[in-house]
C-alpha cells in the first residue's frame, strides 16, 4: 500500500496533467514487466516549491499497481527533491533528481530510459516505437475514413479503402484480403485483393523501394465498378463454401459469436477451402454484419511473404473490419433516405426532386433522342369534389401503377405535382410515342373510367428542358381542344 502524502500536496496531486501519450506507455509497460517497483520520494516541505513533473509521478504511482511508495521524506532544500524507484529490495533502477523533474515530460522519459537497466530500457523503447506505429496507421486512417464516409463513396469503393487500408504498407500490412458475405446461406467470396501468385507477389515487392507513405495514390487507384479488385479476385470471386463447412470450426464459431478478430491455423480449415484458397500457415478471420442480419467476414493472410499474422495486425484489422462494418450500414442508411427523399409517398414513382435529378443527370451523360410527356388526369378536381380526396387517391395510385406496367424498363415516370405527371420514353422513335400513349390511355378509360391530356415534346437529351416548355404548351393546348388528346410537337 502506497505511502500517503500529507493533505497539504493532495491539490496539487489531483490537478497534475499527464500526457495521454506517457498513460498509455505505462500501460502497456505494466502488460510486460513481472516485477513491482518501490519507490522513495524526497519532495519539498513547501508544495509550491515542488515541480510539477514530481506531482505527475506521485500521480502514476497512485495509479498503477506496480508502483508502491515506501517513503516520503520532506527537504527544505530545493534540489534535494529525487525520486527513485528500485525493484522490490533490490538495488535502484532509477534515480530522477531535481534537475531532470524540472524538464518537460519527453525528457523525463528520456533520461528514465537512458539511466534504467539495459532489460528496463529495452522493454520501453518498444513500448514507444510499438506506439509509434500505431499512431502511424491511425494518422493513415484519417484519410481513409475521411474518403470512406463520403456520400459520395459508393459501397463497392468503401470496401477497396478498406482493403486497401488492411493490405497496404502503411497500415495493416497483410498479403491478401478476402471478403466473404453470406449469399442464401452460405458464404460467397465477394471482393479480394493480394497477388494471385508468388511471381506476382514478388514483382509487386520489387516496385517499394521507399517506404510506402502516398495513401491517396493507392485510393485513387479505384474505378468505378471495377470489375475486378485484383488479379486474384479473377481467380477465386465468387466461390462459395457451405456455411457448416466453417461454422463447425469452433475458432471460427467463437470468432462469429463474439464479434471477435483472431487468427487460426490452416489445418483448423477443411481441406476444400485450403486448396481453393491456396492457404498456409495461419490466418485472420474478422467477423461483421452487414444488411438485414447478414453476416461478412474478412480472412487476411501472409501467404506470400510467410511472416506470423502479429497482434498489431490483428488489432488493425478488427479496427477496419469494425470501421466497414459502420460505414456500410451507414451507406445503407444514406441509401434509403435518398431513395425515400425522392419517391412520391403515395403513389411510388419518382416525384418532383427526383425529376431534377434525373434531368440533370440525362442532360449531360447521355446523347440521344428521347421523348418528353407532360400528363394531366381529365376532369380530376371534379372526381375529388364529387367523390373525396380518398377517391381522386385511388386514381392516382391506379394511373401510376398503370404507367409503370406498360412501360419499358428504362422509361421512367415522376408525379410532377397534382395529379400531373410526367413521363420521359428513352431511345423512341417518334412514330412510337402516340401508340405507346393511346395504350395507356385506353386501359386507364377501361379500368378507372378516367382518361389523361398529354403534351409530347421528341428532340435530344441534352435540350430537356426546352423539350419541358414544349411539352407543357402541347398539354395547355391539348386541353384546349376538349381534353383526351394527345398533342405532339
Amino acid at each position: 500500500m502506497n505511502v500517503k502524502l500529507p493533505e497539504k500536496y493532495q491539490p496539487k496531486i489531483k490537478s497534475a496533467y499527464v500526457n495521454p501519450g506517457v498513460t498509455l506507455l505505462l500501460e502497456n509497460f505494466t502488460k510486460e514487466v513481472l516485477f513491482d517497483f518501490e519507490v522513495m520520494i524526497k519532495i519539498h516541505s513547501d508544495p509550491f516549491k515542488v515541480p510539477d513533473n514530481l506531482y505527475k509521478l506521485i500521480k502514476i504511482c497512485n495509479s498503477f499497481s506496480i508502483f508502491t511508495i515506501k517513503s516520503i521524506e520532506e527537504t527544505n532544500c530545493i534540489e534535494e527533491q529525487k525520486v527513485e524507484l528500485k525493484r522490490f529490495q533490490m538495488e535502484i533502477v532509477v534515480e530522477i533528481n531535481y534537475e531532470t523533474l524540472q524538464k518537460e515530460e519527453s525528457i523525463v522519459v528520456y533520461e528514465i530510459i537512458k539511466n534504467s537497466s539495459t532489460l528496463l530500457g529495452s522493454m520501453l523503447t518498444d513500448i514507444l516505437l510499438n506506439s509509434s506505429k500505431i499512431a502511424n496507421v491511425f494518422r493513415a486512417s484519417k484519410i481513409i475514413l475521411e474518403k470512406g464516409y463520403k456520400p459520395e463513396t459508393s459501397i463497392d469503393e468503401m470496401l477497396y479503402i478498406t482493403m486497401t487500408a488492411i493490405t497496404g504498407g502503411f497500415a495493416g500490412g497483410f498479403n491478401r484480403a478476402i471478403l466473404f458475405v453470406e449469399d442464401s446461406g452460405d458464404f460467397k467470396v465477394h471482393r479480394v485483393i493480394g497477388p494471385e501468385s508468388d511471381r506476382e507477389a514478388d514483382k509487386t515487392y520489387e516496385k517499394f523501394e521507399t517506404l510506402e507513405r502516398n495513401i491517396e495514390s493507392y485510393l485513387s487507384q479505384y474505378k468505378s465498378k471495377m470489375n475486378y479488385f485484383s488479379n486474384l479476385e479473377k481467380k477465386i470471386k465468387g466461390i462459395t463454401f457451405k456455411k457448416e463447412l466453417l461454422v463447425n470450426n469452433d475458432l471460427f464459431k467463437y470468432s462469429i459469436e463474439s464479434n471477435a478478430t483472431i487468427k487460426l491455423p490452416v489445418s483448423r480449415f477443411n481441406e476444400m477451402i485450403v486448396n481453393l484458397l491456396d492457404l498456409k500457415g495461419e490466418v485472420a478471420i474478422s467477423p461483421i454484419e452487414i444488411d438485414d442480419g447478414r453476416l461478412a467476414f474478412y480472412l487476411c493472410d501472409n501467404r506470400y511473404n510467410g511472416k506470423p499474422i502479429t497482434d498489431d495486425q490483428l488489432e488493425i484489422l478488427d479496427y477496419y473490419a469494425k470501421e466497414s462494418w459502420m460505414m456500410w450500414q451507414n451507406k445503407i442508411y444514406q441509401s434509403l433516405l435518398k431513395k425515400d427523399a425522392q419517391i412520391d409517398p403515395l403513389t411510388k414513382v419518382g416525384n418532383r426532386r427526383s425529376y431534377e435529378n434525373y434531368i440533370s443527370s440525362i442532360k449531360y451523360l447521355k446523347n440521344q433522342q428521347i421523348a418528353l410527356v407532360v400528363i394531366d388526369l381529365d376532369n380530376f378536381k371534379e372526381v375529388n369534389d364529387t367523390y373525396g380526396h380518398e377517391e381522386g387517391d385511388k386514381l392516382l395510385k391506379g394511373f401510376a401503377q398503370l404507367c409503370v406496367d406498360n412501360l419499358r424498363k428504362k422509361d421512367s415516370i415522376f408525379r410532377y405535382g397534382g395529379d400531373e405527371f410526367v413521363i420521359i420514353l428513352e431511345v423512341v422513335k417518334k412514330e412510337e410515342i402516340y401508340s405507346i400513349l393511346k395504350r395507356i390511355n385506353r386501359k386507364l378509360k377501361e379500368t378507372m373510367n378516367i382518361t389523361f391530356s398529354a403534351g409530347v415534346a421528341y428532340g435530344n437529351s441534352h435540350e430537356i428542358d426546352l423539350l419541358f416548355k414544349i411539352a407543357d404548351q402541347n398539354l395547355y393546348m391539348a386541353k384546349g381542344q376538349g381534353k383526351n388528346k394527345i398533342m405532339i410537337n
